[in-house]
């Protein structure tokens, strides 16, 4: 090999080190987008360093979805204020991409961590739990209303937390006013929640207050056979009904084999002594 050539890398060699098949080496030499530094009369091909530093580029583009008559237009006409725009517009989209995943990430770990409780939940027990403060995004005051206007709330409240990225994966929650669980009139909502990220404020919120609560499951639509129970324990310990119960889904028809398969802890508020 002449002293010159040693400068150089073969096809083989150049592909090996781009880890691509030569067979793209050969279709991008042909549609000019990369072509061989040296071409020899027998037929030999030879790229240079400098060659792939293009090629990483090209990879570059093309995993930021730019077509390659693109790119080659781009390495056609060199020229660093155009460099600067197209790799500015592509960060851009990089961070975009970023945010979405990280989004679909906080859904998927919600998710999960409601699955592992749900495998370590005695579905069986009720138990008096200290509750911290916590804060839902709510629907409307929709207590006494048509069963139109309660399935109207719910595409609001998930089309509201999708538009500005707030779904964190939780199951929409409904709070029940103390009346209501007195009259047994269970489906009668006061609010519809979601909890969303801390620190949201442009939103209309409830705050679940810290204290006492007595926390029981319900299997399927099994309701009032649920509250029965409950409060059946809050008379036995000689405590007062609060003023909301919070129900929410533990094991929603996304894990269960239908709704009658379905679990919603019910977290009834202690009056405070």
């Amino acid at each position: 090999m002449s002293e010159e050539l040693e400068k150089y890398f073969t096809t083989g060699e150049f592909a090996n080190l781009c880890r691509v098949k030569k067979q793209t080496l050969f279709h991008y030499d042909e549609i000019g987008l990369l072509s061989p530094k040296i071409k020899k009369e027998n037929g030999y091909r030879y790229y240079s360093y400098d060659q792939f530093e293009v090629f990483q580029l090209i990879a570059l583009f093309k995993e930021f979805g730019v077509p390659l008559k693109e790119i080659r237009i781009l390495l056609t006409d060199k020229k660093p204020r155009n460099m600067i725009t197209i790799l500015k517009e592509k960060s851009f989209e990089i961070e975009e991409k970023i945010k979405n995943l990280n989004h679909l990430q906080a859904i998927i770990q919600t998710r999960l961590q409601l699955a592992e409780h749900a495998l370590k939940t005695d579905f069986s027990s009720i138990s008096l739990q200290s509750l911290d403060e916590e804060k839902f995004m709510v629907s409307e005051n929709i207590l006494g209303e048509a069963e139109q206007k309660y399935t109207a709330v719910i595409p609001d409240l998930i089309h509201y937390t999708q538009l500005h990225k707030l779904d964190r994966g939780y199951p929409i929650g409904a709070i029940l006013a103390r009346d209501q669980i007195q009259k047994k009139e269970f489906y009668n909502y006061k609010h519809l929640y979601i909890k969303i990220p801390k620190g949201i404020e442009k939103v209309h919120y409830h705050v679940r207050p810290q204290g006492l609560y007595v926390v029981g499951y319900q299997k399927g639509d099994e309701t009032e056979h649920a509250y029965n129970r409950i409060i059946q324990f809050v008379e036995e310990k000689g405590l007062k009904i609060g003023e909301y119960a919070y129900e929410e889904y533990v094991i929603d028809e996304v894990m269960a084999d239908g709704i009658e398969n379905s679990i919603t802890r019910i977290q009834l508020q202690i009056q405070s002594q």
